[in-house]
């Protein structure tokens, strides 16, 4: 685990909107870059920012992208990752500089539609990632795989999840799918979440199996 850390949230987001744009200028032209992103406000300006630095290159395939986690709600509910990313996104350069594979569909809800979604992953997106961009909540979790709760189903890219305190439904990539990647970016804020970080291994947290397990060096960028 490496700390990359910042005064302020701006400097954070050049920072870090630099280092992606980099990976996506070193991708080959016959690759597709991918990435796993979360959602939540936290990440926006990253996602508005890199948007930006992208729209002077040209040439460039489609870059793929998912959501770590979804909430099975429609895309123009505040609350849903994938509407995020197309607020955040130039709406018409979704499906051309950008290309989303969803984690929804139209079934009533996640348990539901995990066999479908598995597929359309392992279809659409059969390699590592390019990079994970993750966030962590006060309690350690990641995507969504909450404290007490499975990290996958079987050998399935992705599991339905509840939020303990909401219960609202979730879609979430597994921890083997978050894992299969090439960088792992964590992104925190604020010095309780980097307290909750340092000791997630003596809680055995959800956070704390991606620091176990995680196959590459994990990047936090962290501020105060």
């Amino acid at each position: 685990m490496k700390y990359h850390t910042f005064d302020n949230f701006a400097a954070l987001t050049e920072a870090l909107s630099q280092q992606w744009l980099d990976v996506i200028k070193t991708t080959p032209n016959d690759s597709n870059a991918s990435f796993a992103l979360a959602g939540g406000s936290t990440p926006a300006p990253v996602y508005q920012r890199l948007d930006q630095l992208l729209s002077d290159i040209d040439g460039h395939q489609p870059i793929k992208l998912v959501a770590t986690d979804e909430r099975w709600v429609p895309d123009q509910d505040t609350q849903s990752n994938e509407g995020l990313f197309r607020r955040c996104l130039s709406g018409s350069a979704i499906d051309k500089r950008w290309k989303l594979v969803s984690l929804k569909n139209a079934a009533s809800n996640p348990e539901v539609a995990t066999e479908a979604i598995n597929a359309r992953l392992n279809e659409q997106l059969p390699q590592a990632f390019s990079a994970v961009l993750l966030g962590m909540g006060a309690d350690g979790h990641i995507a969504s795989l909450f404290p007490g709760a499975p990290t996958q189903h079987d050998d399935l890219a992705c599991l339905a999840a509840v939020h303990p305190q909401t219960r609202q439904s979730r879609m979430s990539l597994s921890l083997p799918r978050l894992l299969n990647t090439q960088r792992i970016w964590l992104v925190i804020t604020g010095v309780e979440k980097r307290q909750v970080l340092d000791r997630a291994m003596e809680e055995n947290l959800p956070v704390a199996s991606l620091l176990r397990d995680a196959g590459c060096t994990i990047d936090v960028f962290w501020c105060p």
